[in-house]
């Protein structure tokens, strides 16, 4: 979720959302100390409330904020998903205990310090000074009022001079800098054997006795959940609109309510964009230093360069790895700075630089294209299409409670669809985690499904091309089946468990080995192995080239060099065994170092600050006594 916010980064309004959600997912993390009040207030924190009615107004905010980044796109599924109750609980619950924090420490933010904040935001400022006109539009269009704005703001700016106090004894001298420069930068190019444990499934043997075992050892993984046969009734939205009928004037009625919604493409400009991103708080020198390299890849693009390339060089924006490609874009969706330059901007074309709170940015025009509204004529089928689909999808529901009520009357479902001209059909028994193929991943058809009594009529449940009623034929327990049933599959796991065991005994063998001789090529060659290279990477990079993520590799990468050119362990990796051995090694680049020391030290000592803040918080929340309303956290 957070890499979808990361995305749509593009006004005011979200990074003011942004930086609370990103604080309690960073900072304090869902799920803590969770017990009853003593009442029906959302929560207590040392004593101080937590209304229903403050929950409630930051819920429908932050829904409304999240409908609005889906673009009409949020489902309940998705809602419940973003757990946003647990998030507003814990926001609630941070806030509460640095604020009372602050307090203690006689903080207060002063209605001039106040008003100093709002005049430095870039989006309230017309001609570089803020504007109490444009600062009121933006609230408006947000239905935010000044004095919630500006009490939410005032709280931030609270919570912040805490934590600059605490942030003040933070420091990391240029010899942690260079070190950690120098672990994060090095790269290396490693020897690699892989072993397969199925190499060795032709020399195991199992017996009777071990077979039984085995299965007794793993009882608990071999047990089969609970059951269930459906037999149901499908009511699919097209076999009912393919009856509806559409006049012209429904058609014409569509296309006017809908013409300045449905059918008008704005103007809009596809971009590509290179972000040098500078941390909040940075020093004016940092920045310069940042701004000046912004430039400098600005004028590698003027020099004929691929933008896209360059982006994946330098930006620090998630779209690095497309090559810098954010897509799409309409009036009012960047913030008017970017937005002024974008829409400016000719196909092919390239910005300057441009500074906004993020940091240093430079655009550049894919694509461009003017504002433009389908006729009536041109939309027509599509027209016909969303109105025979939704009339559909109604019928299909009224079809589907009637039949409902018929069945709880008695009559059977093998009549109603034979009257009704829809299928009938029996399911395979399934799991509640398991999807039915012909009705697909409908959470509420397998939780209806399970809740059941035995003949009992569900209601009419929604799938995404279909209603259904249905009801239980059959349930099968949980149980752990007989040996006999599973036999195969225990000796199969048996079988691949052995063959593990001893493709370990081989790796370890020659591991000892390799550890003596120091040559890895030599030792392949008398065992008639393979051996290959990975290729230069990053040493403490998550994936290894042509091996992928190996779970047991602690940061800082497989410690090998060349004064230890063999580890001392084998890795593993589901299957497969693999024994490294030390290649070539290549230096961090320490003149690079030297050109970006300033923005390296911001980002590792703003790392450092979040841990610091990350440990503070933690502190006040194992002091403090919290208790949450266990109820307010259920998605309705």
């Amino acid at each position: 979720m957070l890499d979808f916010l990361r995305k749509r980064r593009r006004s005011w309004v979200v990074m003011f959302f942004l930086v609370i959600i990103v604080l309690v997912f960073v900072l304090w993390g869902v799920g803590s100390n969770i017990k009853e009040p003593r009442s029906e207030n959302i929560a207590e924190v040392n004593g101080e409330i937590i209304s229903q009615r403050e929950f409630e107004l930051r819920y429908q905010k932050l829904v409304e904020f999240y409908r609005g980044l889906f673009k009409g796109a949020l489902t309940q599924e998705t809602l419940k998903g973003l757990n946003l109750r647990g998030v507003i609980v814990e926001e609630l619950i941070q806030k509460r205990l640095l604020l009372q924090e602050a307090r203690k420490l006689g903080m207060e933010v002063a209605d001039q310090e106040l008003m100093d904040a709002l005049a430095r935001v870039p989006d309230f400022q017309v001609n570089g000074r803020f504007s109490q006109n444009r600062y009121l539009q933006a609230l408006r269009s947000n239905r935010l009022t000044p004095a919630e704005f500006e009490g939410e703001r005032r709280e931030q700016l609270t919570i912040q001079k805490l934590y600059d106090i605490l942030q003040d004894a933070v420091n990391i001298t240029e010899g942690e800098l260079r070190d950690r420069y120098s672990l994060e930068q090095a790269r290396v190019n490693f020897y690699f054997m892989r072993l397969s444990a199925g190499d060795f499934m032709s020399q195991v043997q199992i017996t009777a006795d071990e077979i039984k075992n085995f299965y007794e050892r793993n009882r608990e993984a071999l047990r089969e959940p609970l059951r269930v046969q459906v037999e149901y009734l499908a009511y699919p939205f097209d076999h009912f609109s393919s009856r509806v009928q559409v006049s012209e004037k429904e058609i014409e009625e569509f296309y006017n309510v809908q013409r300045e919604t449905r059918f008008r493409q704005p103007k809009g400009v596809r971009l590509r964009h290179i972000l040098f991103r500078v941390a909040a708080g940075a020093e004016p020198k940092q920045k310069e230093t940042i701004r000046l390299r912004a430039e400098a890849a600005l004028q590698e693009s003027r020099s004929g360069k691929d933008f896209a390339e360059l982006a994946k060089r330098y930006s620090e924006d998630p779209s690095a790895a497309q090559g810098g490609d954010v897509g799409w874009f309409t009036q009012g969706q960047l913030l008017p700075s970017l937005e002024k330059v974008a829409f400016a901007l000719k196909k092919g074309a390239t910005s300057g630089v441009v500074e906004t709170t993020l940091g240093y940015h430079i655009l550049k025009a894919e694509e461009a294209r003017e504002e433009k509204t389908k006729g009536l004529k041109e939309a027509k089928e599509e027209i016909v299409r969303a109105i025979k689909a939704e009339r559909g999808k109604s019928e299909a529901a009224r079809a589907a409670d009637a039949d409902r009520e018929q069945a709880i009357s008695g009559k059977d479902f093998a009549q109603l669809a034979k009257e009704g001209g829809i299928p009938l059909k029996v399911s395979p028994f399934f799991s509640s985690f398991e999807a039915l193929p012909e009705v697909g991943k409908v959470e509420e058809f397998n939780k209806i499904a399970f809740s059941l009594a035995f003949k009992e009529i569900s209601p009419a449940i929604e799938g995404p091309n279909a209603y259904y009623l249905l009801r239980v034929k059959q349930r099968r327990e949980a149980s752990v089946p007989a040996l006999e049933k599973v036999r195969p599959d225990v000796e199969k796991k048996l079988k691949e468990t052995k063959a593990f065991e001893l493709a370990s005994q081989r790796a370890n063998a020659l591991l000892g080995q390799l550890k003596k001789e120091k040559d890895i090529k030599k030792l392949a060659n008398e065992h008639g192995l393979a051996v290959d290279e990975t290729g230069w990477f990053l040493r403490n990079a998550p994936e290894i080239p042509k091996i992928g993520v190996l779970q047991e590799v602690k940061p800082g990468g497989i410690a090998i060099s060349p004064h230890q050119p063999v580890p001392d362990r084998i890795y593993s990796q589901k299957a497969a065994l693999f024994l490294f051995a030390f290649k070539a090694s290549q230096e961090a680049d320490m003149e690079r170092f030297e050109k970006e020391k300033s923005q390296l030290l911001a980002q590792a000592l703003a790392e450092k600050k979040q841990k610091a803040r990350q440990k503070f918080v933690d502190g006040l929340k194992a002091k403090a006594r919290i208790v949450v309303n266990a109820r307010s956290l259920e998605e309705s």
